[in-house]
């Protein structure tokens, strides 16, 4: 009897939480409209963490290779990275020096087969606001309240695990008594056992198999007042008796096995995919062996690679060496985030380190001949190139559709320091197409790419400065080869081509040069002392009395060019500054930032546009009975001083540029009891731009959205959401509703998983999601998953995706 008020109250609060969420008019980003993707996962979000993120896609039919642009608040210019596709869903981790409060901004791009692209959310190119992912921060009662086991990560058999919590450190406002403990959201604290300033749960406690697989643990401290004082998270691993039998052993290896065949009913085509993937991993001692192997029925020759592979050897800090395919990171005017298929390692001895990559990034893909042509009757034409007469007999030229030259890279990076306190590093880069690799092609190219780079610091880092300089040189088409001395006579000086390049000087630099790179008249720039194949930047950081102030430069010429950074933004100048302010034990961020950069570094266009950004941004996190809230405004401007007056007049005026959008988001995370436990999310995001230019292009966007997953029992739980949209683009209205309902059932002694969801969108986007996926533990290491996926678009065929995937653990 006496807890009925009780759940009476919770249930009251839950209904006000909701009246609160809809009275603003707001929901949060979770779910997008898109024609490929499905959903998006993200995983924990804290501060200076590897950051991982999914997508889930309805059909990877279409696609050709998926992208993701991120950045960090207060900045203008988005980083890019290729996201791992498989099956049908792409991967990627952003590195953790790129995790920072208060957000992280980022959009999907998807490259199609047929040449065009489509961002997530739908329509970024068109202002579009991107997703925002609120960034935790680190606690000093990370210090106090110690999960001592188990270690994250570790593997563990149920009989064998141990989950003991340290409060010794605790302050006196701490009830240890109120602690909750989950795992995978399924509340256990009452098979806690209270040891004095421990709480310890073993796994005979429990009275049910908890299975196998990752779990992951949650611990919520209250005070006295019955207030969440701090919350902790750790994954870890319940494994079978045998495979922690083999963990325990002195060479220690795991594994797992995976298959998958699914049928893809899409816009009337049917097409049957099947997938083999496999991951390895063993240790002895400091060694780690990790391998990884992934084949799909997707591989075809005129196709870069779908199939990947790689295998990597560690020991300690000191040595990483991988083979196959791998996304070395080098400074970032030269190479990030490209894939290359050969040989990437790492010696790293602290006063002295090398580090070097080499292998493919581009395979060859060869063309199409289509029409043969003589001498006397070929036309004019991009796609007209010569063939081979001996191959095809009284014919010199040919249309084609044009292949895909083998590229490969080099790059070598010594360095002299630890990183800790100093570094300092020169890095070659050389990448070149092979003529030979295809018969159908033109214009293979080359680059060469010398830079340094530079860290310091001082007072454990509390103030830093970093700085990297690149210089390029790139023949855009190397298929005649060196230039001989009378040729340069000839394309080079007075009445020439080139008459304001002396030919006596490209003569004295050939020698030299050709040792590195192809000289011929199509290479450049022949004009360095412009600085137009010139990058580099700078940043000084200060990180005092809980204050991180930014401040950074960067210049980038509009020639420059490196094959290993394939997302570079060039010619464009200016200064970046943000300012972070921590309050109340990293509870409250206030966040500032400014940038203003300038293109037309080299005077070749007809004015220079200024871009600048203003960011601002309170970020609040709790950790206590209230909601994590983030608000954000941002005003990007654009303009480069052209006018539209007298536009008949004035022939420049096509070209100005002169719009402003300004942009305020707020995102809000709580989860509460209400009866049962209850996680929401919930966010607004509104944006407005004008454009005084002749495009007009103004536009308006609103988004909200509100999700709300609840764990009705540690069988079941459910999930709710609903996102609506609301945006014109140059006067056309884009209006749509989205409602997505789920839920998981766990039964047969949790062995079978089951899930289902629905999500129709009714407006100017229309369509109907269904999902259904069966998941059994048929074996302790052996799993079979059923997936359907039915969804329809009015007026058009209704798509399905049908698949079973098999997972073997070792």
């Amino acid at each position: 009897m006496r807890k009925e008020p009780e759940v009476f109250i919770n249930h009251t609060k839950f209904f006000l939480v909701l009246f609160f969420l809809f009275g603003v008019g707001v929901q949060y980003n979770y779910a997008q409209i898109s024609n490929y993707v499905s959903s998006v996962k993200v995983g924990d979000a804290k501060e200076k963490t590897p950051l991982a993120i999914s997508a889930d896609l309805f059909s990877s039919e279409n696609i050709s290779q998926i992208d993701i642009a991120f950045k960090t608040f207060g900045k203008n210019e988005y980083l890019k990275r290729e996201m791992l596709l498989t099956g049908n869903t792409a991967s990627v981790t952003i590195p953790a020096d790129e995790i920072q409060p208060p957000y992280l901004e980022y959009y999907i791009i998807l490259s199609l087969k047929d040449g065009t692209s489509q961002t997530y959310p739908l329509g970024v190119d068109h202002g579009v606001a991107p997703i925002q992912i609120p960034i935790s921060a680190v606690s000093e009662k990370d210090k106090q309240i110690l999960v001592l086991s188990p270690d994250a990560g570790e593997m563990l058999t149920q009989h064998d695990m141990l989950i003991s919590i340290s409060f010794v450190k605790a302050p006196d406002q701490v009830d240890i008594s109120k602690t909750k403990i989950y795992l995978n959201d399924q509340d256990v604290s009452s098979f806690a056992v209270n040891a004095g300033d421990l709480l310890v749960i073993s796994g005979d406690n429990f009275p049910s198999n908890l299975g196998f697989g990752s779990l992951l643990l949650k611990v919520e401290v209250y005070d006295k007042s019955g207030n969440i004082y701090h919350s902790i998270s750790r994954s870890f691993q319940l494994v079978t008796e045998e495979l922690a039998a083999q963990a325990g052993a002195q060479w220690k290896y795991y594994g797992s096995l995976r298959g998958e065949s699914r049928n893809e009913n899409y816009n009337s085509a049917s097409t049957w995919y099947n997938n083999l993937g496999a991951d390895f991993t063993g240790t002895v001692d400091q060694w780690r062996l990790n391998g990884s192997v992934y084949l799909t029925s997707e591989e075809k020759s005129n196709r870069q690679p779908y199939n990947r592979y790689s295998a990597t050897v560690q020991n300690g800090d000191w040595l990483d060496l991988k083979f196959g395919d791998a996304f070395p990171r080098f400074p970032s005017l030269i190479m990030d985030g490209k894939r290359v298929r050969g040989f990437s390692g790492a010696l790293n001895f602290g006063a002295f380190n090398i580090q070097t990559s080499f292998g493919e990034t581009v395979r060859n893909v060869e063309g199409e001949l289509l029409e043969k042509y003589t001498a006397a009757n070929a036309p004019l034409g991009s796609n007209i190139i010569s063939i081979n007469q001996l191959k095809y007999p009284g014919y010199q030229y040919g249309k084609v559709n044009m292949g895909t030259y083998n590229r490969n890279v080099f790059v070598l990076r010594p360095s002299f320091g630890s990183g800790e306190n100093f570094q300092f590093g020169l890095t070659y880069l050389h990448s070149k197409d092979d003529p030979g690799s295809i018969e159908f092609g033109a214009r293979p190219q080359e680059n060469l790419v010398f830079g340094s780079d530079l860290m310091f610091a001082f007072d454990d880092q509390n103030v830093m400065f970093t700085s990297q300089a690149a210089f390029s040189l790139v023949n855009k088409d190397i298929s005649s080869g060196n230039l001989s001395d009378a040729q340069i006579d000839s394309v080079f000086g007075p009445n020439s081509t080139y008459s304001n390049v002396d030919p006596g000087t490209v003569k004295k630099y050939k020698d030299l040069i050709s040792k590195f790179i192809t000289v011929n008249q199509y290479l450049g720039p022949w004009n360095p002392q412009e600085l137009s194949s010139f990058a580099g930047e700078a940043a000084l950081s200060l990180n005092y009395f809980d204050n991180t102030l930014r401040t950074s430069y960067i210049y980038r010429g509009n020639d420059y060019q490196s094959f290993g950074q394939s997302f570079l933004r060039t010619d464009v100048k200016g200064i970046n500054f943000i300012d972070r302010a921590r309050f109340m034990d990293n509870k409250l961020f206030v966040s500032i930032g400014y940038e203003s950069l300038n293109d037309n570094l080299q005077k070749t266009k007809i004015a220079t546009t200024t871009f600048e950004t203003i960011s601002a941004s309170v970020s609040y996190f709790p950790r206590t009975d209230f909601p994590n809230v983030t608000i954000g405004y941002n005003r990007y401007a654009n303009n480069n001083g052209l006018v539209l007056a007298d536009t008949l007049k004035n022939r420049n005026a096509m070209f100005a540029v002169d719009d402003i959008t300004d942009r305020v988001s707020l995102a809000m995370s709580y989860d509460f009891i209400a009866g049962v436990r209850h996680s929401s999310s919930f966010s607004f995001t509104t944006s407005s731009r004008t454009d005084n230019s002749l495009a007009k292009a103004n536009a308006t966007f609103n988004m909200s959205s509100l999700n709300v997953t609840s764990y009705w029992t540690s069988q079941l739980m459910s999930l709710c959401g609903i996102v609506y949209s609301a945006s014109e683009i140059s006067g056309q209205p884009f209006n749509y509703l989205t409602i997505t309902v789920g839920g998981k059932y766990r039964l047969l002694e949790n062995k079978l998983q089951l899930s289902a969801s629905l999500s129709p969108s009714f407006g100017d986007f229309e369509r109907q999601a269904l999902e259904l996926v069966a998941d059994y533990n048929v074996l302790a290491n052996l799993n079979l998953v059923f997936q359907t996926r039915i969804f329809r678009i009015p007026g058009s065929a209704t798509n399905s995706i049908i698949g079973l995937t098999t997972r073997l653990s070792i």
